[in-house]
């Protein structure tokens, strides 16, 4: 696991449904490879409710594949990198 510094943002791209579908994170594309979850084990989803949270698996254009946790304050647009995993 690599973790990342919070200040670290990412831009995301949601569906209809308010789901992750696509990032862009330190200028590379990726996309949402599995069904994103909200991480209910990460102190920011069970004591913090005014956060929003989701896990997700991504691959980007070369065929990287990563476990990316990502935060985002309600009422804030950007969302910050938590966590990496390789």
């Amino acid at each position: 696991m690599t973790t990342i510094d919070l200040a670290e943002m990412a831009t995301l791209w949601l569906d209809d449904a308010a789901v992750p579908v696509r990032m862009l994170w330190r200028g590379r594309r990726w996309k949402v490879t599995d069904r994103p979850t909200e991480p209910e084990g990460l102190y920011w989803s069970t004591h913090a409710p005014d956060f929003v949270a989701w896990r997700f698996q991504a691959t980007d254009e070369d065929g990287v594949s990563r476990v990316f946790d990502l935060v985002r304050h309600n009422g804030g647009r950007h969302w910050n990198v938590a966590h990496v995993y390789d």
